[in-house]
Formats: C-alpha cells, sequence, structure tokens
C-alpha cells in the first residue's frame, strides 16, 4: 500500500507541475512581448524604380516669335485667269521684305502636338507696262510707270505626330507625320503714279487694287534628330494641290538649342503658292530665306 501510495503522489506531482510551469512562465510576458510573436516580420523596401520620361525635354505650351529674312527677288505675279478676255499678266510686284512670324504649340496626346505658324510679307517694286494690260477691271496702257506693292498673309494649323518608330522613350531619330491647313491672302495694288498727277478729275484712275486668297488642307513628313538632350535638327516638307487649280507646299530645315524654358531656333525656310487660275487673274509667289527665332515653353 506504501508503495503504491508513493507512486501515485509521485505521478501526481509530475503532471501538476509539468502543467503549472508553462502557465507560469506563459503569464511572465509582457503584452510586448506577445504582440511582437503575433506580428511578422517586415519584408525589405524594394528601391523604386526611375521613370525614363517620354521625350528629352517636357512638352508644354510654347509660344515663340520668328524673324523671315527672305532672299530678295521678284516677288509674287499676276497671271491671266481662265475667265479673261484680255491681257491681266504683270510679273514680278518687288522684292518680299524681311517677315515677322509667330508660331504656338501645344501638346494634346502623348505623340501629337497641335501647332500654328503664321507671317505677314510685304514689298513693292517698280517697273514700265509693255502691253496693254487690264489688272482687276483696270486699264492700264503700255509705256505706262508703275509702282506696285503687295501684302502676303499666311496661316497653318496642323498636327504635329510621332509616326515611326512608335515607342517611348522616343527614339534619337523619329519620323513625324503632318495634317494641315494652310490658308494664303495675298492683295496687290499697281499704281501709274506719273499718269495720275497728269489726269482731270474726270479722268478715270489707274491704279488697280485687288485680292486673292487659296484655303488648301496639306500633308506632309517631318524628320527629327536629337543631337544631345538640348540640340534637335529637324527637316520637313508638306504641300497639296489640284490640277489647273490652286496649290501650296512648304518646307523648312532647322536647328534648336533649348535650355529649360528657352529655345533658339535658326534655319532655312520656304513656301510656294498659287491661286486658282479659274478666275479672271491669280496670283502666284515663291518665298525663300533663312529665319532666327526665340520659343519661351512653360513648364
Amino acid at each position: 500500500m506504501r508503495i503504491r501510495s508513493s507512486g501515485t503522489g509521485a505521478l501526481v506531482a509530475f503532471v501538476i507541475g509539468f502543467g503549472i510551469a508553462p502557465a507560469a512562465t506563459a503569464q511572465q510576458q509582457t503584452p510586448a512581448e506577445k504582440q511582437a510573436e503575433q506580428t511578422p516580420s517586415e519584408a525589405p523596401a524594394q528601391p523604386k524604380k526611375t521613370r525614363i520620361p517620354d521625350y528629352p525635354n517636357p512638352r508644354t505650351l510654347t509660344i515663340g516669335v520668328f524673324y523671315w529674312d527672305t532672299i530678295p527677288g521678284n516677288g509674287p505675279s499676276i497671271f491671266t485667269g481662265n475667265q479673261a478676255y484680255d491681257n491681266e499678266t504683270l510679273t514680278h510686284l518687288g522684292g518680299d521684305h524681311a517677315t515677322p512670324g509667330l508660331f504656338v504649340s501645344i501638346p494634346i496626346t502623348r505623340t501629337g502636338e497641335i501647332k500654328f505658324e503664321g507671317f505677314i510679307s510685304k514689298g513693292d517694286g517698280n517697273q514700265t507696262a509693255k502691253s496693254t494690260l487690264d489688272i482687276f477691271s483696270t486699264l492700264i496702257n503700255p509705256g505706262d510707270y508703275l509702282a506696285t506693292r503687295y501684302q502676303v498673309k499666311s496661316g497653318k494649323l496642323y498636327l504635329d505626330d510621332l509616326l515611326w518608330p512608335y515607342k517611348f522613350p522616343v527614339s534619337k531619330f523619329r519620323l513625324k507625320s503632318l495634317w494641315e491647313v494652310q490658308w494664303i491672302s495675298t492683295n496687290a495694288t499697281v499704281d501709274a503714279p506719273i499718269v495720275n498727277a497728269n489726269l482731270t478729275t474726270s479722268s478715270t484712275v489707274e491704279t488697280a487694287q485687288g485680292s486673292r486668297q487659296v484655303i488648301l488642307p496639306t500633308f506632309g513628313l517631318a524628320a527629327e534628330y536629337q543631337l544631345t538632350q538640348s540640340v534637335l535638327l529637324r527637316a520637313d516638307a508638306s504641300g497639296f494641290g489640284l490640277p489647273h487649280r490652286a496649290d501650296i507646299w512648304d518646307a523648312d530645315a532647322t536647328i534648336s538649342w533649348r535650355h529649360k524654358k528657352l529655345e533658339v531656333v535658326g534655319g532655312l525656310k520656304a513656301l510656294h503658292f498659287k491661286t486658282s487660275p479659274q478666275n479672271t487673274e491669280y496670283i502666284s509667289d515663291t518665298i525663300a530665306g533663312g529665319f532666327i527665332g526665340v520659343n519661351y515653353h512653360w513648364q
């Protein structure tokens, strides 16, 4: 009996001691220690990837002005149209003067920008009529000394959109498509000052005035090469015309240097236009020369 009692007591004491010890140990843990055991360890922070911009320089609203030093030439010419019954041709109204212009650009998509370019060109000259002329319904006699002057106004609104290669960031060399609407208006004045000075008030004054305009969609391509982050080379050409109707073409070759918000651009520019021959007179001209401009980029 003693042996059983002793064995049973030892067994009970062992079980009680084994059960109580862990409980006592658990009661000694602080709340902070418990929370630390329950909270999983955080993964190491991953470094953020640096996003490469689509273009070397930010594309923003841009406003600029340029000065077009046109090559001294013969100026526009008035030609006899299909509706005329006599001679309406008077060529070379005088050399073009230096021309101021305006440029505006604003991005509208990730690849495209809406741009506007406009200018006003003026010129004048002198010559002697070689034959009888009927200019803008005004009779001019052969041998009359003529003073001519004219004005050409132009506006071009167009979408400049990335064509190839279509990837981002853009390639150093890239082609762009040009979708344009061009408007050109020209007016001319042909005066016979010597004859006018000798005319009486009852005589017809020999001063002819008239204007013609053309509005056409034009299409083209532009090639760009990013020489450095700040220097861009560009050449573009566009045009459109119909047989025996009006036509327009223009072309530029430029180099530009940009520093933050300011950009200096220069190069060569040329423009040709012809109003519709389906009139008594139509006017044609080609203007070309070097230009320099300054653009301001809002950022």
